[in-house]
């Protein structure tokens, strides 16, 4: 009957809304967390909050300072609070034609820990800073291949060759106040990092063609910690990433496990062990 027909038409719309079509690094682990925190990822509408403008303003003095003024407008900083303040602030709304706004004071902050990074020993070493799209680095370069029967879409911060001539692709990490081996190390693990570099690095690994993948974690105080995730260590990543996989083809056939929590990651009886 139509009601019938209605309804099963409305479902099938209603799945191809949330049906999985590409995955990324965040995706990805969204999906690790459960296919509701996906669901919800895919859904929803993310406002920047002031630590991911503070980091986008990071990135653009490090990898583009040339798009500066196009992208953020610095003002003096103010309170919202007062009279005052409120109307400053209307006033750079609007003439900030779309740009971000961001104070004097996060200005500073994000410029000293971008001086930090390009004074650093490995980085001025290794020259992992240098512009040149023969020999050196291009930034904020798209990711976009094939894999498993998904596109994997990403922005890797840097790609080009050190000085000594190797293939390097390296991500810009900010870690608040973690610095020092052991807290990076313990938050490379955590936030999966080695997934995203085994991303990143596939279509040359694929190929056995050599790529170093590096890590510059920089915390609030400008110290610098450098890590490479190693082939073996992308390698071993790849079977969670497989495994990750293999439940979007199982979420995408059956559509109605993006309600599922964390318990779809679970044994049989619905629990995690011990």
């Amino acid at each position: 009957n139509d009601t019938g027909n209605m309804g099963s038409e409305a479902r099938k719309n209603h799945c191809n809304m949330n049906a999985i079509t590409h995955l990324s690094f965040s995706r990805l682990g969204e999906l690790e967390h459960s296919p509701l925190a996906l669901k919800k990822y895919m859904e929803g509408s993310r406002s920047a909050t002031a630590a991911m403008n503070e980091g986008s303003l990071l990135d653009c003095l490090l990898f583009e300072p040339e798009k500066l003024e196009s992208r953020f407008l610095i003002i003096d900083k103010v309170s919202k609070a007062t009279k005052e303040g409120k109307a400053l602030f209307a006033d750079a709304l609007e003439n900030a034609n779309g740009r971000t706004i961001m104070n004097q004071e996060q200005y500073d902050e994000q410029k000293f820990i971008c001086t930090c990074i390009e004074a650093n020993a490995t980085v001025l070493h290794h020259g992992l800073l240098r512009r040149d799209d023969t020999d050196g680095f291009k930034f904020q370069v798209p990711v976009d291949f094939f894999y498993h029967g998904f596109k994997h879409r990403g922005i890797k911060d840097a790609d080009g060759y050190d000085r000594n001539g190797n293939r390097v692709i390296w991500d810009l990490k900010r870690m608040a106040s973690r610095s020092g081996e052991s807290l990076v190390r313990s938050q490379i693990r955590i936030m999966g990092y080695d997934l995203q570099a085994a991303i990143y690095c596939w279509p040359l690994d694929e190929k056995n063609e050599p790529v170093k993948y590096y890590i510059l974690a920089v915390d609030n105080e400008g110290y610098v910690t450098p890590f490479e995730v190693t082939r073996d260590a992308r390698e071993k990543a790849r079977i969670r990433w497989n495994k990750l996989i293999k439940a979007a083809h199982q979420i995408n056939m059956e559509p109605h496990l993006l309600e599922s929590g964390c318990e779809f990651w679970a044994g049989s009886e619905g629990f995690f062990n011990f």
